[in-house]
């Protein structure tokens, strides 16, 4: 027979508990219980020691509900699509090698966003709740060949770079500041933020020649990626009151890159541990914490997004394969454990996650990498 869970037994345990205490309020009452009293009392407890474990194991099943966003065309693991509070999603689907619009995914409305002369690759990086995307344009001749834009109202905007020939824009705010990166006239390539059209350079962090924005808040402030020497290994910051700072790496460890940051001022990334092995973290009020991973201590995890409760998500390897998790209050979960498992689904990456829960990545779907949004389950998470 296979062994109970943890969770059966502590619920049972709980039982058992609850029906000492009944039976202990019943003996000290004035007037004893009859037989059938006592006989009602001992099935009812039988009756929860059955129900109880199939109810815990129905929720641990079923907290999302999987909808397709159709097939994705896979870049790389950081560079996420976008999603908004309201649950609009900023993606890309390839038409043809030279043809690759921006989609938004508005409530039932889809809307297309097409790229300018020669720059037909169109790939959104990030959406806010006034559906403003951002996001890299792309040449399909010379790949090396990138223009940040940003889209509003139905109308392209190419921003400017700092003098070089490539800029990439990564997150908008609620009040539609834009970070990313820009090449310089040197060629190197700088954090930047837009307020405009025109950027705003970030700078560097110690003796460093490249830093790169991945993320920002509502209250202007900005993480990303730096290097401390020419060519060095890149270092975790966060950009504040117009100073860089560069974030703590986990113990022993020589690279960290910040990914996001919340209006709390969490932020989540991923530093590497002395063996080499890249670990999600999460820095708040100037420490870091590891938040584990879903096999052993050498699988590798990378943290994507955070938000406003805290919740974070991205990939970890189990057993050397990749999966998608949530991570909350200290606890890393599979998210393959929590929806339906006839669903036809592998959740690979889980990008970005909502202050309502929803999420988005990227996942097998019939043997197709295909782009999926998980729905809470409202009666579960008692909204």
């Amino acid at each position: 027979m296979a062994s109970r869970p943890e969770s059966y037994t502590l619920v049972k345990a709980a039982i058992v508990l609850s029906c000492a205490q009944l039976v202990s309020e019943r003996i000290v009452q004035p007037r004893k219980p009859g037989l059938g009293q006592m006989r009602s009392a001992v099935l009812l407890a039988g009756i929860a020691l059955v129900s109880a474990p199939l109810t815990l194991a129905q929720q641990l099943q079923q907290h999302y509900t999987v909808v397709d966003r159709g097939p994705s065309l896979v870049r790389t693991l950081t560079d996420t699509p976008g999603l908004n509070n309201h649950g609009d999603v900023a993606i890309w689907h390839s038409e043809t090698a030279n043809l690759m619009p921006g989609i938004v995914f508005h409530g039932k409305e889809t809307i297309s966003i097409e790229g300018e002369k020669s720059f037909t690759l169109v790939y959104p990086s990030d959406i806010n709740d006034q559906l403003t995307v951002v996001g890299i344009l792309q040449n399909p001749q010379d790949l090396r060949f990138t223009q940040a834009f940003k889209w509003s109202d139905n109308k392209l905007e190419i921003l400017q770079s700092l003098g070089g020939a490539y800029s990439s824009a990564s997150a908008v705010n609620g009040a539609g500041k834009v970070v990313g990166s820009s090449q310089i006239s040197s060629g190197e390539k700088h954090a930047v933020l837009w307020r405009t059209k025109q950027p705003r350079d970030l700078g560097l962090l110690a003796q460093g020649n490249y830093s790169r924005a991945r993320d920002i808040n509502d209250k202007d402030e900005i993480v990303g990626e730096a290097n401390l020497v020419p060519n060095g290994k890149p270092q975790a910051f966060l950009w504040r009151a117009g100073k860089m700072q560069q974030l703590p790496n986990l113990p022993g460890g020589t690279i960290c890159t910040a990914q996001a940051i919340n209006n709390s001022g969490a932020i989540i990334g991923s530093c590497d541990l002395p063996s080499g092995v890249g670990h999600g973290v999460i820095w708040r009020n100037g420490s870091i914490e590891d938040l584990g991973t879903l096999g052993g201590e050498d699988s590798a995890t990378t943290a994507l997004d955070i938000n406003a409760l805290g919740q974070a998500v991205g990939s970890s390897n189990d057993d050397d394969k990749l999966r998608a998790f949530l991570w909350e209050k200290g606890k890393m979960i599979n998210l393959n454990k929590l929806i339906a498992p006839n669903s036809g689904w592998t959740l690979l990456v889980a990008s970005r996650i909502n202050d309502n829960g929803e999420i988005i990545g990227r996942g097998y779907f019939h043997r197709t990498i295909h782009t999926f949004m998980l729905q809470p389950d409202q009666a579960l998470h008692g909204k």
